[in-house]
């Protein structure tokens, strides 16, 4: 192989390497923001979207999360 070809292989195989290494900690992060947001905010956010939606009536929201 010459010079100007293994360069430009070393080159992109160090892109490759690089998004696999953004592309994993993006997992991390999206796992990480899916547990966090799996507990109380994510669950009041949801019944925000489904009210607002027409999926909930106001009397399917409970009493504890009204004004």
């Amino acid at each position: 192989m010459s010079v100007p070809y293994s360069d430009e292989l070393n080159r992109l195989h160090g892109e490759i390497d690089h998004l696999t290494t953004v592309h994993r900690t993006a997992v991390s992060l999206a796992r990480a923001l899916t547990e966090y947001l799996a507990d109380e905010p994510f669950r009041l956010a949801d019944q925000l979207a489904r009210l607002l939606e027409g999926e909930l009536e106001p009397d399917d929201v409970p009493e504890r999360n009204k004004p």
